[in-house]
């Protein structure tokens, strides 16, 4: 699948009507950080935010938004940061309209984030929730992420990791992605590969993915109930979640890394 099919495809679904019903107003698209008091999807999804946000102990200067959705993210960042000083990326120009609409005091720009073309150093921050799975690769992302972080800058971002693209196929896991027997360690090297400094790292699997899915499933099922989805649709959709829900292969988690000061 070449990109443009792909940007394609990613766009029909995260615009779909049946997914921005479930996700709120805000326009989040992403599984969320679910609290014991947590209420519905959109709630999580700030939930999410403000745990990423918690690494960055003092929020000031530049951040860019990687992958920024339709802008939900990237709006929410206003609570903390400066207009001026926050830009949003995608490669989705039908995205970017979006967050523009959404975000209109911010900058977005439609852009790779394997190639992007910015200066070097040119951030303080950056975060990325929950799309460095997507990219092609996890691994040219995290360059350049290096590569545009002023010294001393943050990268915190949630990701997902799967050891095959049993449940999602290769157009939105690609195979170079694919940490193999979840294994931590591995995922982690990739980092330090590139340069990173690893702060902090958490298993969230239970508290993001696996709750985002028991939600999503009673969504559903509520929906059939009232007659909204038909029996066809219902089963299909259930067996999917079941099949998530049971599968041992897939880990979310909340990874915050730092590019080293420079040594005078």
């Amino acid at each position: 699948m070449d990109k443009s099919e792909y940007i394609s495809n990613f766009d029909r679904l995260i615009l779909s009507p049946q997914i921005r019903k479930f996700y709120g107003q805000k326009e989040f698209f992403n599984v969320g950080y679910w609290l014991e008091d947590t209420q519905n999807q959109q709630s999580a999804c700030f939930n999410l935010i403000e745990e990423l946000l918690d690494f960055i102990l003092e929020k000031k200067g530049t951040i860019l938004d990687v992958g920024c959705g339709l802008g939900a993210t990237t709006s929410h960042l206003l609570n903390y940061y400066s207009s001026t000083d926050i830009v949003g990326i995608n490669i989705s120009s039908q995205q970017i309209e979006r967050s523009i609409v959404n975000a209109p005091e911010c900058k977005f720009i439609c852009m790779d984030a394997v190639q992007m073309e910015f200066e070097d150093e040119s951030f303080d921050n950056i975060i990325c929730v929950e799309a460095a799975f997507y990219f092609d690769t996890r691994e040219k992302f995290l360059k350049e992420a290096m590569r545009v972080l002023k010294p001393g800058g943050h990268l915190i971002l949630s990701d997902i990791i799967f050891e095959n693209i049993q449940h999602f196929g290769d157009w939105i896991v690609p195979q170079k992605n694919i940490v193999k027997e979840k294994d931590i360690e591995e995922y982690k090297n990739i980092y330090k590969q590139v340069g990173f400094q690893l702060l902090d790292f958490m298993d969230v699997t239970e508290k993001c993915w696996l709750t985002h899915y028991r939600y999503l499933k009673s969504s559903i099922e509520e929906e059939f109930q009232a007659g909204e989805i038909d029996e066809q649709t219902y089963q299909l959709n259930m067996d999917g979640i079941d099949g998530l829900l049971n599968s041992s292969s897939i880990a979310y988690l909340l990874v915050s890394t730092k590019k080293p000061a420079k040594v005078i």
